[in-house]
């Protein structure tokens, strides 16, 4: 969505640099990327992100359910109640994804969270495609509604210290992706809880006319201005926290069982599109690569899409490559994503990047629905 004119000098007072596309690409000096809004996040326990422009469809219906249920990865059936949420995949006939995201029950539909591109990417053809005669209306809501993150370990409290929320679901009281809805300065704001920091975070989906004031009152009831920070801040967060991004480790190429997707997989439920290749995979145990986690110190950051050799019997040996990269919150740590192949993405494995050595890690374990 296009950021209104108030929102935008709002942010660029608060030191927001944006990129062509809308986007706040940094909160403060340039190449300090976004310290001061990391900080407030993981030290100071609170702090904004700015999320938007983001991708929001709705899917209503009498067949909402039964027809997406056909294909997506993961189990609906764990979305019965208003408020649950999960994450799911959509996947090629090979496996291979065509979109991720986050799904909300909200009342008579399902919020779908995704990142920017995903719908003209291919996925709004992709499931337009695959209406036939089933009750479904697919309502694009991307330009309508804008997304605010609130990150920290004072998130929750201050959320449910501000607004009044439905069916009494506290923020504090969800699970990973479940959300809920109800006001807060008057306004309309949904929640959801997501898992990008190491810290809680949630994510508030509100009108854009309403953004500003909804950030008042939340600093109000803190009782001073909350630090923000972009893109950047976003990335060294959601690395640090160690979970993948659709478009950026997550595309095309790869199936959701190599991204540590399994929360997001259902091997119990009735067909799906893909389900033959992802269930093969599981069968046979041993995927051609895996994403890890890797923390490297160095002096700068290591190139996206260098090599990663990994040490075997003795020899270091070319085994992978370095997806995504971003600076610690502290010291001379970076903290990155590799795809490693078959034979050496065991959790605990040595292996070095350039001059610089580590051993792999995994990936932040998240609930399934």
């Amino acid at each position: 969505m296009a950021i209104s004119q108030q929102i935008r000098a709002n942010f660029e007072a608060r030191g927001a640099v944006f990129g062509d596309e809308g986007r706040v690409r940094y909160v403060g000096q340039e190449g300090d990327e976004d310290q001061a809004g990391v900080d407030a996040v993981l030290e100071e326990g609170l702090g904004w992100v700015a999320r938007s422009p983001r991708e929001t469809l709705t899917i209503a219906g009498d067949d909402a359910i039964p027809w997406l249920q056909g294909l997506v990865t993961s189990d609906l059936m764990g979305l019965a109640e208003e408020g649950r949420g999960q994450r799911t995949a959509w996947v090629s006939h090979t496996g291979r994804f065509v979109g991720e995201a986050r799904l909300l029950h909200f009342p008579e539909m399902l919020l779908v969270d995704m990142e920017p591109g995903t719908l003209a990417g291919g996925l709004m053809s992709h499931l337009r495609r695959h209406i036939i005669l089933e009750k479904v209306t697919l309502n694009d809501r991307s330009a309508e509604t804008f997304v605010l993150g609130l990150y920290g370990r004072g998130a929750a409290r201050v959320l449910a210290q501000c607004g009044s929320w439905a069916h009494r679901m506290a923020p504090g009281s969800l699970n990973m992706f479940s959300g809920t809805w109800g006001q807060l300065a008057g306004r309309g704001v949904v929640v959801q809880r997501v898992p990008w920091s190491p810290e809680e975070a949630f994510e508030l989906r509100l009108d854009a006319g309403d953004v500003l004031e909804v950030m008042k009152a939340v600093e109000e009831a803190v009782g001073r201005p909350l630090s923000m920070c972009g893109e950047a801040g976003f990335e060294r967060l959601r690395l640090a926290a160690g979970v993948p991004r659709f478009g950026v480790e997550l595309h095309e190429k790869v199936i959701p069982l190599e991204a540590g997707f399994e929360d997001a997989i259902a091997y119990d439920k009735g067909c799906y599109l893909g389900q033959e290749i992802i269930a093969r995979l599981d069968t046979r145990g041993t995927p051609a690569k895996m994403l890890r986690r890797v923390s490297l110190e160095a002096g700068e950051a290591p190139e996206v899409g260098a090599d990663v050799e990994a040490l075997i019997d003795g020899e270091w040996v070319k085994k992978g490559e370095l997806v995504s990269v971003a600076r610690d919150v502290g010291g001379a740590l970076y903290r990155g994503l590799v795809f490693m192949k078959r034979g050496a993405y065991e959790v605990g494995q040595t292996i070095r990047v350039g001059e610089v050595s580590g051993e792999l890690e995994a990936l932040q374990s998240l609930p399934g629905a």
